[in-house]
């Protein structure tokens, strides 16, 4: 490998390096009050979470039990998306296999509108690659989207302890850390 070549490998791995974006992650971290009267606060936001996850469980399952007709008319919608995406693909994979095959044909011969023996041509057709093959839909994706959209999981139950547990003397403390292509400290 010339000099120039492992240069040019160099500064190019180097670019690629600093161009990677740090990755962070940011965790919570909850501190109980010190005093008893707190403490005993902090027991009745408990309580209150769990009330309030409770109810919000039965809630999501009751809605669940009533997607089923909502569902199937989902599925048989994928199904023929699906269908629909076959066609295409198996047409791209037509196409693609005749512009393999014929893609000379259309060859430019700059300069020479019938080529001629001696020349080259630098400039090949370019290769289109076929669309990925598509993805047969699952009921159980299905009804995971369906749900996802139709039923709320989430109550707020949490940023209501949280909420509850400062009242009570206790500390939220949200930490950012790097976790991945961290910046070298100054």
């Amino acid at each position: 490998m010339s000099r120039r070549t492992r240069l040019a490998l160099f500064l190019g791995v180097g670019l690629l390096s600093a161009c990677a974006t740090p990755q962070y992650q940011t965790s919570v971290r909850l501190l109980p009050p010190a005093d008893a009267a707190g403490r005993a606060c902090v027991q009745g936001c408990e309580a209150t979470k769990t009330r309030c996850q409770t109810q919000c469980q039965s809630r999501y399952q009751a809605c669940v039990s009533t997607l089923g007709p909502e569902v199937e008319a989902a599925y048989v919608r994928a199904l023929g998306q699906y269908e629909s995406q076959l066609k295409d693909y198996a047409a791209a994979l037509r196409h693609s296999a005749l512009q393999a095959e014929f893609g000379w044909l259309h060859r430019q011969h700059y300069g020479y509108p019938f080529g001629w023996e001696g020349y080259w041509n630098p400039w090949p057709m370019p290769y289109f690659p076929p669309p990925p093959e598509p993805v047969m839909p699952t009921r159980e994706a299905v009804q995971s989207q369906v749900e996802t959209e139709r039923c709320q999981a989430d109550c707020g139950c949490l940023p209501a302890y949280d909420g509850c547990f400062v009242g009570c003397g206790g500390q939220r403390i949200s930490e950012t850390l790097c976790i991945a292509h961290c910046p070298s400290p100054p």
